[in-house]
C-alpha cells in the first residue's frame, strides 16, 4: 500500500491522503518513485471542484523522480534512471495530432493528475514515451518546474519568432509568467510585465530574473508606461498568462499595429474579446495549450545551462502528510512554486 493524495469525487473538496495499492508497470511502462510534485491552478480548482477530473484519481502533474521497475517491453532507460514526465499517458496514437507531435490535441488524451493517476504520491506509472532525462545537477524540485516550463517554451518557440529587438508585455506573475517572461529574455527581447498590489513581491522578483520593465496595473497607467518605454509604438507581443479579461484587454491594448499575441492563461467560456481591435490595426491572436517532445527538451536544456533561473520560483517544500497546508499556501499566493516531497525531502 502506499499514501497518495486523491481526488475521491466530484464536487468541492473530496480531496484526502488515501491509502492505495501500489501501481504496477504495465507494458511500456516504468514505475516511477516520486521525488517532487508541484502545486498547480489545475490542482486547486480540482480541490475546489472548478475543472474536470475522473475521480477517484491521484493528483500531481508537475513531476519528478527515479525509476524503480521497467514493465515488458521498455528499452532506452533503466532502473535508477532521474526522469520527468509529461503529462499525457493516455493517447490513441493513431490520430492526425498523435502523428505529427500534437498528441495533447488528441480526442483520446488522459494526463496524469486528473484524467489518470498522477503523481501526489510515492509512486506513480508513466508510459515510457513521456519520460526524459533530468541532468544530475538539476534538482528534484527544479526538475518538477519542466512542466510549466514546457509550456512556457511551447508559448514563446512555437507561435510567433521572437526578435531581439522586440519589446514584449507579459500579463500575469505567476510561475507561468514568470517563466514566460524568462524565455522571452533568454532570446534577447525585453520584457515589460504587469501584476496587481498583490504581486509586488513577485514585481520585484522579476526584476532580478531579467524583466526590464515592471508595471503595477493598480496604480500606474499601463498604455502610458508602454508609450515611454516603447516610444509610443506599442509592444511588438504580448503574452497574456492570467487569463483575466481585463489583463486581456489591456494586453491587447498595448500592441503596436501588427503587433501579435499569445494567449497562455486559461479564461472564462462567456469571455468578450474587443475585436474592434484587431482589424484596422492588423492585429494577430494566438491561442497556445500544454507542449510537446521538442518543448521539453528546450525545457531542459534552459535548466541545465541556467539560462532560465528556477530556483528562485520553488518557494516552499512539504511532505506529503501537510498536503492542506501545502495548498493553503499556493491558494492564498504565499508561495510561488509549492513542492510536495512524497518520498521524503531530499533536495
Amino acid at each position: 500500500m502506499l499514501k497518495a493524495l486523491m481526488k475521491l469525487q466530484e464536487g468541492p473538496g473530496h480531496v484526502a491522503l488515501h491509502e492505495k495499492p501500489a501501481p504496477i508497470a504495465q507494458k511500456g511502462e516504468v514505475l516511477v518513485k516520486i521525488m517532487a510534485a508541484g502545486i498547480c491552478g489545475t490542482d486547486l480548482k480540482i480541490c475546489a471542484g472548478q475543472t474536470w477530473s475522473n475521480p477517484p484519481v491521484v493528483l500531481g502533474h508537475e513531476v519528478s523522480g527515479i525509476i524503480c521497475a521497467l514493465g515488458e517491453d521498455v528499452d532506452g532507460v533503466q532502473i535508477g534512471d532521474r526522469v520527468v514526465c509529461e503529462t499525457a499517458q493516455v493517447i490513441c496514437g493513431d490520430c492526425y495530432y498523435c502523428h505529427s507531435g500534437h498528441y495533447l490535441m488528441c480526442d483520446k488524451r488522459l494526463s496524469i493528475g486528473y484524467g489518470v493517476d498522477g503523481g501526489m504520491a510515492e509512486y506513480m506509472v508513466a508510459r515510457k514515451g513521456i519520460l526524459h532525462a533530468l541532468p544530475h545537477t538539476v534538482s528534484f524540485s527544479n526538475g518538477a518546474v519542466c512542466e510549466p516550463l514546457a509550456v512556457a517554451v511551447h508559448a514563446v518557440y512555437d507561435t510567433v519568432p521572437v526578435k531581439s529587438t522586440d519589446i514584449a508585455l507579459v500579463s500575469g506573475c505567476g510561475a507561468i509568467g514568470l517563466l514566460v517572461a524568462q524565455v522571452v529574455r533568454s532570446l534577447g527581447a525585453r520584457v515589460i510585465m504587469t501584476g496587481l498590489d498583490v504581486d509586488i513581491p513577485r514585481l520585484q522578483l522579476a526584476k532580478t530574473l531579467g524583466v526590464e520593465y515592471t508595471v503595477n496595473v493598480e496604480t500606474e497607467n499601463l498604455q502610458q508606461r508602454v508609450k515611454e518605454v516603447t516610444d509610443g509604438m506599442g509592444v511588438d507581443l504580448a503574452y497574456d498568462c492570467s487569463g483575466s479579461a481585463t489583463a486581456i484587454r489591456g494586453a491587447l491594448q498595448s500592441l503596436k499595429k501588427r503587433g501579435q499575441m499569445v494567449q497562455i492563461g486559461l479564461t472564462k467560456p462567456d469571455l468578450e474579446i474587443p475585436y474592434s481591435l484587431f482589424t484596422g490595426r492588423e492585429l494577430r491572436l494566438f491561442g497556445t495549450f500544454g507542449h510537446n517532445w521538442v518543448s521539453w527538451e528546450q525545457a531542459l536544456k534552459l535548466i541545465a545551462t541556467d539560462k532560465v533561473k528556477i530556483s528562485p520560483l520553488v518557494t516552499h517544500h512539504f511532505l506529503l502528510d501537510d498536503w492542506e497546508r501545502a495548498f493553503a499556501v499556493a491558494e492564498n499566493r504565499e508561495g510561488i512554486k509549492v513542492m510536495l516531497h512524497p518520498n521524503g525531502l531530499t533536495d
